[in-house]
């Protein structure tokens, strides 16, 4: 009786482990990507094969007019459609392989310094090492399925497809084996490239960056020398615009020395060009915008020597007159006489405005206009009950004596309560300043000593007062 028993152990073991293997083999088949595209082509082109048969049979069944029966096809059809999303045939074999082909591309200094291509490719071959383990696993299991085939003997079909597919498999291994070999054969031609980069190129970069590199600490170191030895404490400008000029001279021997060092390589020497090009255009954005302000101003009359002018920084005005002009920045001394803003406190004050002014700011040049003249402006507040005439009389009156021509305006004032007299009158801008205030005094002196003009005087607000 333990004998039968254990008989009957053993032989259920045998059977759940000879299950167990095949659930395994099964998943396996699920789970291999090439076994899935060959049975989704497969089924692909079954699916199509079918709808070319119900479209044969369609037309002939046109033909009878049977409508019970086209309908019924055409359903099939739809169907039949409808299963063609399940499989895709793109997703051959040979599609799946593109997707590890490489193109060797030309080795730059970035590629060489973090092995760019090599990386990407070592990566690609990991990746295609585990794809070809996974095929040469569906060829075995195809393999033992074939040897298998006494179990199918009775099922001619299934053991045709079984066929099929393992000639397939045993055909298209050697794609798979080319592949691997071309990536192998890519990565030595890598590797070669990056030594013969490192030789001829790479080498030829830092010994022409370490002769720019010590030319400008000895060009630095000379011309710190130099300077020393002769500074002229009384003449800083003049310095100031010789190291300019050397500095200048010394970027462009570099840029001469670079394009003879690489004048075998033209391709690069316009690349390394352009790229030096950018960098300085980004850099000397503002300087090469004061050279064109510069070239602007010369060509044109818009500011000379000499001339007086108004520039507005933010909310605050400056006047003052151009004493010099340099290719990048106008020299300007703050002067006292000013026109209309009555807030100026702080004057003769030497200014550098940035040549560039010209284009992103508004510029008042009082000297353009003939003989510098402008216009000036004084105002008064005359109360309502005034005989106007008169009172534009008396104003003439006191302008004669100045020998300038005005005008003046009469409107109501913004509280309503009096009448504002805008007085406006030629003068040179070179003596602005001074005579508004001498014609000023003289008109508040004639308005306040005749009995016949009343000035607007203000008046305190008493009910405000008695609030507060």
């Amino acid at each position: 009786m333990k004998k039968l028993f254990l008989i009957l152990l053993l032989c259920s073991s045998f059977l759940v482990a000879n299950n167990e293997d095949l659930e395994q083999e099964k998943n396996k088949k699920v789970d291999n990507i090439w076994l899935k595209i060959y049975s989704n082509y497969k089924n692909y082109n079954i699916v199509l094969g079918n709808i070319a048969k119900v479209e044969q049979e369609l037309e002939k069944i046109v033909k009878k007019n049977n409508i019970a029966k086209i309908q019924e096809l055409n359903n099939k059809i739809l169907i039949y459609k409808s299963k063609l999303t399940l499989y895709e045939k793109s997703n051959s074999f040979d599609e799946l392989l593109k997707n590890y082909k490489y193109e060797m591309r030309s080795v730059t200094i970035y590629d060489f310094l973090f092995s760019i291509s090599l990386e990407e490719l070592k990566s690609k071959i990991i990746k295609y090492e585990a794809l070809k383990r996974e095929f040469y696993e569906a060829l075995i299991f195809l393999q033992n399925a074939n040897s298998n085939s006494e179990e199918l003997a009775n099922n001619l079909k299934k053991m045709q497809f079984l066929k099929e597919e393992l000639d397939y498999f045993s055909e298209y291994s050697e794609n798979i084996e080319k592949m691997s070999q071309n990536l192998f054969e890519i990565k030595t031609e890598i590797e070669k490239k990056y030594d013969e980069y490192k030789n001829e190129v790479f080498i030829k970069h830092l010994i022409t960056l370490s002769i720019v590199f010590v030319s400008y600490v000895l060009y630095k170191f000379l011309l710190f020398a130099f300077f020393y030895l002769s500074r002229n404490k009384e003449n800083i400008e003049l310095e100031i615009s010789y190291r300019k000029v050397l500095s200048l001279l010394f970027v462009l021997s570099i840029l001469i020395f670079v394009i003879i060092r690489y004048i075998n390589d033209f391709i690069y020497i316009i690349t390394f060009l352009g790229v030096i090009a950018a960098a300085l255009t980004i850099a000397t954005r503002d300087i090469i915008l004061n050279i064109a302000g510069a070239i602007y101003i010369f060509f044109s009359n818009v500011v000379r020597v000499g001339n007086r002018v108004m520039v507005q920084f933010e909310t605050k005005h400056t006047v003052g007159d151009i004493v010099d002009i340099s290719f990048v920045k106008m020299k300007l001394n703050e002067v006292v006489d000013y026109t209309n803003i009555k807030d100026i406190k702080n004057v003769g004050r030497t200014i550098y405005i940035p040549n560039s002014y010209i284009f992103t700011k508004v510029f008042y040049n009082y000297s353009l206009k003939k003989n510098g003249i402008i216009n000036d402006l004084i105002e008064f507040e005359f109360d309502v009950n005034n005989d106007f005439d008169f009172l534009q009389t008396v104003t003439q009156e006191v302008f004669e004596k100045f020998s300038f021509p005005f005008n003046m305006i009469f409107s109501l004032n913004s509280s309503k309560t009096g009448i504002s007299a805008l007085i406006s009158y030629e003068v040179n801008y070179k003596i602005a300043s001074q005579k508004r205030g001498e014609i000023s005094i003289s008109l508040l002196k004639e308005y306040t000593n005749n009995e016949l003009i009343k000035l607007k005087t203000s008046t305190k607000n008493t009910k405000k007062d008695d609030e507060e």
